[in-house]
């Protein structure tokens, strides 16, 4: 699941502003006071998508190798890649809000929002 994860969303990694753009667009279908707003890329974007991309690839090897490890020990590792899905699914929204927030559109949209 892991490696499928990795390749399948690679092009996402790589271009993390439509990724932001289509979050953006499910939070106004999920919730429509929520302003229609379009992330703009900046020159960073790009490079926090290729160090999301390298943080994911680490992050999937070394929870592979726990769990070798472990089983290889004759121990419990069924946690292991739960454990690594969590941190995945939690660097990949932590990213998205990171770039959002950095972005005056989107935050005016959040506050505007939470003005309501």
């Amino acid at each position: 699941m892991g490696v499928f994860n990795l390749f399948s969303n690679m092009g996402d990694y790589l271009s993390p502003g439509m990724l932001v753009n289509t979050a953006l667009e499910q939070l106004h279908a999920s919730t429509p006071q929520f302003p229609v707003v379009t992330y703009t890329p900046t020159e960073t974007t790009r490079l926090v998508g290729s160090i999301l991309l390298t943080v994911q690839a680490a992050n999937y090897g070394f929870f592979v190798w726990l769990s070798i490890k472990r089983l290889r020990e004759r121990k419990f590792s069924f946690w292991a890649p739960i454990l690594g899905a969590t941190i995945s699914a939690c660097l990949v929204f932590l990213t998205l809000l990171g770039l959002m927030l950095a972005d005056p559109a989107v935050k005016a949209a959040i506050i505007s929002l939470a003005g309501k």
